[in-house]
């Protein structure tokens, strides 16, 4: 037999490359495809048997939506970006052209309605917190103000009701001109202290008659005469008014609440109760409880695969990425000491 003249050196080399055109072959799409349905198979099998607790420690989660969702910075290019893009999708001709009804149907908007008209008691507190609000007293106050000196006016009060004022209209429109203003001035004043002293009173009566008059009936025949007037109109009608720049400033403001609420003791303490109550539920179960609540299978598993590695692996190949990965991956092997060692003694 001829004595092999190769170093281990070489025969190492050798076997890397080989061992790299093995890999690259089972990265063909077909092969992959093949590999990957066969393999997640075995492992969901494994995993449907596993509880989560055994793989993830539930602080593991806390920990890891703290890093990434609280104290990672967030670039302000991705403002920038979402604001641009609603623009974008706010100013196209697919946008303002498409009706309400083409996004919503009647059924969606009256089972919405109905859910919320079971919200009896929020209804209540929203209500009463309306009415006891300053500007709904300045309203009230207002609107009376205006009925009741416009009867006054409207109605020739002062003739009619006012002694002396019919005969004084004998005399002429000069004595009118400077006697009228008085006489208004101190009926308007009146008006003005009746509102006044019987404010109470009528925010009172303003409570009684929503709460008579607001029934589920109502409320909902009114909610669905309003979804008539406006399921027609396109969302550009309904957006007149409002500009792109309006809507990137709002993305703004909602970028910058989110930096500050992320940090908050509130938003730490509800995705902590989250976690908890999903570890409660699923933590010491089997896995396979948890794939059968999600509907989550290796079929599903593999299509989304197959559905972006074809792409990928035809770029990271045609790039020589792939190639180069494999061999930065397997290299320090069959340098090593270890696996010459191994060359030698054979």
């Amino acid at each position: 037999m001829a004595k092999n003249t190769h170093s281990p050196e070489d025969i190492a080399n050798k076997l890397l490359e080989l061992h790299i055109q093995h890999e690259m072959k089972a990265f063909d799409n077909a092969a992959f495809s093949t590999w990957l349905s066969e393999e997640s198979e075995t492992v969901f099998e494994w995993l449907r048997s596993t509880k989560l607790n055994q793989l993830v420690p539930q602080q593991s989660i806390n920990d890891t939506i703290h890093k990434n969702v609280v104290e990672r910075e967030i670039p302000g290019s991705i403002a920038e970006v979402a604001g641009e893009a609603a623009s974008k999708l706010f100013t196209s001709g697919q946008h303002k052209n498409t009706q309400l009804n083409e996004i919503m149907t009647s059924h969606e908007v009256e089972e919405f309605v109905d859910k919320a008209l079971e919200l009896k008691e929020q209804r209540q507190e929203a209500l009463n917190r309306i009415i006891d609000l300053p500007v709904y007293t300045d309203l009230i106050s207002g609107v009376l103000y205006q009925a009741i000196v416009r009867y006054i006016y409207d109605n020739n009060i002062f003739s009619k009701k006012v002694p002396g004022v019919s005969s004084m209209l004998k005399f002429g429109s000069n004595v009118i001109s400077k006697t009228v203003p008085k006489l208004e001035g101190a009926v308007e004043d009146n008006v003005k202290s009746y509102i006044s002293n019987n404010l109470g009173l009528i925010i009172t009566e303003s409570k009684l008659f929503l709460e008579n008059n607001m029934t589920d009936e109502e409320l909902k025949t009114s909610a669905m005469d309003l979804w008539d007037l406006v399921e027609t109109k396109s969302l550009g009608e309904l957006q007149a008014g409002m500009d792109s720049l309006d809507l990137s400033e709002f993305v703004v403001l909602g970028y910058e609440f989110w930096l500050r609420f992320r940090k908050s003791a509130y938003f730490k303490r509800s995705y902590e109760l989250i976690v908890a109550y999903f570890y409660d539920k699923y933590g010491d179960n089997d896995l396979s409880v948890l794939f059968d609540d999600f509907m989550i299978t290796p079929q599903r598993i593999t299509e989304e695969a197959e559905r972006f590695a074809p792409q990928i692996l035809d770029a990271l190949r045609e790039s020589g990425q792939l190639e180069e990965l494999l061999r930065r991956r397997l290299a320090s092997f069959y340098t090593s000491s270890e696996a010459l060692d191994c060359i030698k003694g054979h």
